[in-house]
């Protein structure tokens, strides 16, 4: 396996980084997790869009996205990828033990990608359950939640939770109750008809898939709300799902041991993973 780092292409057995780069030191970085598909990446420019848009948001210069989108492509040939699931990195590079602020630079850069494998496909079938993590939600003055950033120790202890008590995926609720996203995912709800979600300002990432999800129920006619959902709303909801790059459309079929979503995948979820998939193979198809 090779990775990109720092514009060359290496083994990963010979891939450095400083022992005082910061992203080591501080989860001081970002990053983009990527689906390929026939040599092609799906919405590579929303991504390092996205990419920019969080860099910005923590003072972080990034190369060109040019140059990023071309280091992407020269992984994929080099690797002889077609379906593949990429992660670029960023973080602020080497600085000094104790220095919170300075960063000599310049920013580290990594490109990494292996075969797209995605999960089990019998979960996409069934549905897992989600738990709700007993831990609050980063509050937006606290951390922009915009931010897709390296610093993910919340996220691992939410998720190790979530399988110390049989979920699949935690869900983190705010202070005053209302559900955000997942460690690692945006959660969806069909109630009385309409597909809703968190608001990205109430603390849910800007999700490439959950954008590409509200696209799609558009076109199908199923209204979108984007708006405060109290916890109480995820069990009494019609459906649920979860969404990100390698998920895709995730059913949810319970919550914290009880059902949820009628207990079984619904015909919006169904639909809308029929209609994800098909979006993904039109967009890298090429023609």
């Amino acid at each position: 396996m090779r990775v990109h780092l720092n514009g060359r292409i290496v083994p990963d057995t010979e891939a450095r980084v400083s022992v005082f780069d910061r992203g080591f030191l501080f989860g001081d970085g970002i990053f983009e997790s990527m689906r390929a598909r026939n040599g092609r990446v799906f919405r590579l420019d929303r991504h390092l869009t996205r990419l920019e848009q969080s860099a910005s948001l923590i003072d972080l210069t990034l190369p060109g996205t040019d140059l990023l989108a071309l280091a992407v492509r020269e992984l994929l040939d080099a690797e002889r990828l077609r379906d593949a699931r990429i992660r670029l990195t960023v973080t602020r590079g080497p600085g000094r033990p104790g220095d919170y602020v300075d960063a000599p630079g310049p920013p580290t850069v990594v490109i990494s990608a292996v075969p797209f494998a995605g999960i089990d496909q019998r979960l996409r079938e069934r549905g897992v359950e989600v738990a709700i993590a007993r831990r609050r939600a980063m509050p937006a003055e606290v951390l922009d939640s915009s931010i897709k950033t390296t610093s993910r120790l919340v996220s691992v202890l939410a998720r190790r939770e979530a399988h110390q008590r049989g979920a699949f995926e935690s869900v983190w609720v705010d202070a005053s109750g209302c559900i955000t996203e997942g460690t690692a995912s945006n959660l969806f709800l069909v109630s009385e008809g309409r597909l809703c979600t968190p608001a990205i300002a109430d603390g849910s990432l800007p999700g490439i898939t959950r954008e590409a999800i509200i696209e799609q129920a558009r076109e199908a006619g199923v209204p979108v709300v984007e708006e405060r959902l109290p916890v109480g709303r995820l069990e009494r909801a019609e459906e649920a799902f979860l969404t990100n790059t390698s998920w895709e459309v995730l059913p949810v079929v319970g919550v914290d041991g009880r059902p949820a979503g009628g207990g079984r995948p619904g015909p919006v979820t169904r639909d809308l993973q029929r209609r994800y998939a098909d979006l993904v193979a039109r967009e890298c198809s090429g023609e």
